[in-house]
């Protein structure tokens, strides 16, 4: 088999093909959720079943809790600012909140308890 042009760009192409489907096939594989309206604030997280997981402990520690007034609340607090910095700072004025033996940042406690009234 010779090398022709044809040849080259039949496997650059085919390359290509490859690069875009497995690309695009980790995007499918990814968990979807239903959209909320604080799903800015829930992007934040890299695990959003555990944040959940820990945010029905926080839930059953503060009452009362409406989410849009919260979300509203944390997006005002952070300001665009990374939410680390955020939570450092929340540690550093003794923002905390204690639940079921986590003692949490509020901003991150706050951001749990959204994604666990998401989950339902």
């Amino acid at each position: 088999m010779s090398l022709s042009r044809r040849n080259v760009v039949l496997a650059i192409a085919g390359m290509g093909g490859l690069t875009g489907a497995v690309l695009s096939g980790r995007a499918l594989l990814r968990k979807r959720y239903a959209p909320t309206p604080y799903d800015d604030l829930l992007a934040l997280t890299k695990d959003r079943d555990a944040a959940a997981q820990i945010g029905e402990t926080v839930l059953a520690h503060i009452e009362p809790f409406e989410p849009e007034d919260a979300a509203a609340a944390l997006r005002s607090h952070m300001r665009g600012r990374a939410l680390a910095e955020v939570a450092v700072e929340d540690a550093k004025a003794a923002e905390v909140v204690e639940a079921g033996g986590w003692v949490l940042p509020k901003s991150v406690a706050v951001i749990c308890a959204l994604a666990a009234k998401a989950a339902g």
